[in-house]
């Protein structure tokens, strides 16, 4: 598979062969995706990615995620792997064909248990979640990550702030848009590069914007 990285591609896989490797069910779930989504298999999550998510999973001792975008499922399954018994992964999609395989391969995992899928409409959904959140019925998010349209970036980040603990993340993907952002031109273009002006200037958060694959930003909920 082809991954979409705003880096040069062999300095792109010089890290993944320095990197730790992911497991059997992640490896196995790349050609899964290309022989399911060719078209589109870009999207996935690929290896440093997904690591980078884990290791800050651990770092943090995290317990609780929340993921928009499940896609095929890579990022919630690496998430998910590195959190502990009884960990929680909330992953919000809307396409069911995509998300089909996901569980399919959450299943052959051992850890495939702490992944929840809720399917609709996100903008809905987070509204349902924060209500839980408020009623004691459902755990604060120690990590949020956003990898879903981009359209909808800014009304995902203002529910993390929501949804996230103080001290938790909030990981952005795609923030560079293969270099879009520089010169923007089409309507995505510019959505994303206003959404990455809004986090520059937001006080609200500690960032760091980082050139992996497509580019993401690392923020700390303040």
């Amino acid at each position: 598979m082809i991954e979409l990285t705003i880096t040069p591609v062999p300095i792109h896989e010089y890290c993944k062969d320095h990197s730790s490797s992911p497991s059997a069910e992640l490896m196995a779930l790349i050609p899964a995706t290309q022989a399911h989504a060719p078209q589109v298999a870009h999207m996935q999550v690929g290896h440093l990615e997904g690591k980078l998510l884990a290791i800050l999973a651990q770092l943090m001792n995290a317990k609780n995620a929340l993921e928009f975008g499940t896609f095929t499922g890579y990022s919630a399954l690496a998430v998910a792997e590195a959190l502990p018994k009884g960990g929680r992964v909330t992953t919000l999609d809307r396409d069911p064909r995509a998300t089909a395989l996901a569980q399919e391969f959450w299943k052959k995992s051992i850890h495939g248990d702490k992944i929840e899928l809720i399917l609709g409409d996100a903008r809905e959904t987070v509204r349902r979640l924060e209500s839980e959140i408020n009623a004691g019925t459902r755990p604060s998010y120690d990590l949020a990550f956003i990898d879903a349209d981009k359209s909808g970036y800014d009304t995902y980040y203002e529910a993390c702030l929501k949804l996230v603990r103080t001290g938790g993340a909030i990981l952005v993907d795609n923030v560079l848009w293969s270099g879009a952002v520089l010169n923007p031109q089409d309507e995505t273009d510019h959505t994303i590069h206003n959404f990455n002006e809004k986090i520059a200037s937001d006080p609200r958060v500690e960032k760091l914007m980082l050139p992996l694959r497509d580019g993401i930003t690392i923020m700390v909920k303040k």
